[in-house]
């Protein structure tokens, strides 16, 4: 009766593995080199520079959006924050602070800003700062029962108190 038992249950395993997992190996873009109707992929050769251009570009465009809309409604944080956002991107913390500061102003307890502002910080390597803003940020997600945000921050705190 084992036997029995232990045979079909082998065969009912094997069997949902050729249903299951043979498909996806058989039909799989990404080790044949052919697509799902079968044409070939051809491979692509990167191009580093024209895609450090080309991203450079967009995140131009997004400044310019950014401060045009700042332009026409001064007190809405939400374009700051994103403007801090590409300054950071683009690798400028300095102007990002700047945005972030203005974020905090128009909304204190805006933790997220508080977190940015703190990497902005770290990346000038003011590590007092960005301690003093990432623990801003910490308790007001605290305060906000927002779990995931406060465990991203408290992992950011740590790292920081390990740097110093």
């Amino acid at each position: 009766m084992k036997t029995k038992r232990l045979t079909f249950l082998l065969s009912f395993t094997a069997f949902f593995y050729f249903l299951l997992a043979l498909p996806s190996a058989i039909f799989s873009e990404s080790r044949t080199g052919y697509d799902g109707a079968g044409n070939y992929i051809p491979d692509i050769v990167i191009d580093e520079k024209e895609s450090r251009k080309l991203v450079t570009n967009r995140l131009e465009g997004k400044r310019q959006e950014f401060i045009e809309k700042i332009k026409k409604n001064p007190t809405n944080y939400l374009y700051y924050y994103y403007l801090g956002n590409v300054y950071l991107e683009m690798k400028r913390p300095v102007k990002a602070i700047v945005s972030f500061e203005e974020v905090i102003k128009l909304n204190p307890r805006n933790g997220k800003a508080h977190y940015q502002l703190a990497k902005a910080y770290d990346r000038i390597n003011d590590a007092s700062r960005a301690i003093r803003h990432v623990a801003i940020a910490s308790q007001i997600f605290k305060d906000n029962l927002d779990l995931h945000w406060q465990t991203k921050v408290n992992v950011f705190l740590l790292q920081l108190r390990e740097q110093e």
